[in-house]
């Protein structure tokens, strides 16, 4: 394995983006449930690219390439379409044109956000099927790769439309953020009054990992753009013309590709982990994800016990409460005289601290006639 930190990157980009999902599965959050399914899905694919073809540049699993390759196609549109769903979202939340939701609108709202972030994406596959020259390509470390015919109408379903998103979900979040400028000392009644379980603190953190994952994917598609357009762009011709050389496959040693070509495919991989890391500091790191992960370890200890893999903590058997007070009182009978100590266990007398009997009892009669036969009285003692 040449690379196996490519392996690696993706499966730590897998594993974070997991972490902090409970808590927002339970708020039905669709945008932010839908970003975190397609970077896990897509840091999925890569680390099953990376393992696969670690070693190689065979054309070993087409059905599998054929999956994956469309994947990863749909990723940049995926993102930055759930950003804009989420923008679009919180600048509603902020800008209280409406204020009360009926049921029907926020039903109504979660099919639109769900359109935006999970119907969306696959129903660009058609027009990326248009300018796809061929079938894939297959890079030594990386795995099956996509491209599009460097024609201007691949530069623009490709590059340019996600381009465009990712602006469409800055101005929004620059909205988002103008609403709460501009009414921060009633912002938390009006994120209380809209029935979303947004706090402050979340409504912040949503529009920073919104402008960052948008941050990162425009210089992403920007460095994409600028290399495409290092080389002679051919006219797109007719559809056979384009589709002439589908059949074929491309297989690339490690390093073997244009340097330009090689450099942005590296960048793009590395940007999904990079999505991952940035959505666990923003929210694995919260306090709704802590108690997230202390429930989860108190749930795995408990499992353990159950199987017998860890035994049961040993507990301190409970002393019996004591039969005459503690420090702070003392017992004395009815006539005043100090009452006597009597322990069952040892039939012997006991004395208290200042060294005076207490009044005799019959260990027959036990303790308790003693105790009733007593009067508490509060001795104030100094304690250091």
């Amino acid at each position: 394995m040449q690379h196996p930190d490519y392996a690696v990157w993706s499966f730590i980009g897998f594993v974070l983006v997991l972490l902090p999902s409970p808590w927002h599965w339970r708020a039905r959050n669709i945008a932010t449930l839908s970003l975190i399914f397609w970077i896990a899905l897509t840091n999925l694919c890569n680390f099953v690219n990376c393992i696969v073809w670690a070693d190689n540049f065979m054309d070993s699993a087409p059905i599998w390439c054929d999956i994956s390759g469309r994947i990863l196609q749909i990723m940049g549109y995926a993102v930055p379409a759930c950003s804009l769903a989420q923008m679009r979202r919180l600048e509603q939340v902020a800008s209280t044109r409406r204020t009360v939701i009926s049921a029907s609108e926020r039903l109504r709202r979660m099919w639109i956000e769900g359109a935006m972030c999970l119907l969306f994406p696959p129903l660009m596959l058609p027009l990326l099927y248009v300018v796809q020259g061929h079938r894939y390509d297959i890079i030594e470390g990386i795995g099956c790769h996509v491209t599009a015919v460097i024609s201007w109408p691949g530069i623009a379903i490709k590059l340019l439309f996600p381009i465009v998103i990712s602006i469409a979900t800055l101005i929004y979040s620059a909205l988002a953020i103008r609403w709460f400028l501009v009414r921060r000392l009633q912002f938390k009644a009006i994120l209380g009054s809209s029935q979303t379980g947004l706090t402050i603190s979340r409504y912040l953190r949503l529009i920073a990992l919104a402008v960052t994952d948008v941050v990162i994917l425009l210089t992403n598609d920007i460095i994409g753009l600028v290399a495409t357009l290092q080389t002679p762009v051919q006219p797109y011709g007719s559809w056979s013309e384009v589709h002439s050389q589908w059949s074929v496959i491309s297989m690339f040693p490690d390093g073997q590709q244009l340097p330009v070509t090689n450099f942005v495919t590296v960048i793009g991989f590395y940007a999904v982990p990079l999505l991952s890391i940035v959505f666990f500091l923003f929210f694995g790191l919260g306090e709704e994800a802590i108690t997230e992960y202390i429930s989860l370890w108190r749930k795995m200890t408990g499992m353990l016990v159950y199987v017998g893999l860890k035994p049961k903590s040993a507990q301190r058997p409970s002393s019996p409460p004591p039969i005459l007070p503690s420090l702070g009182s003392k017992m004395v009978s009815a006539s005043g005289e100090p009452l006597r100590k009597y322990d069952s266990r040892a039939d012997v007398e006991l004395y208290d601290k200042e060294g005076e009997m207490f009044q005799g009892v019959s260990p027959r009669e036990g303790v308790m006639s003693a105790v009733r036969g007593g009067i508490p009285i509060l001795v104030e003692r100094s304690v250091v």
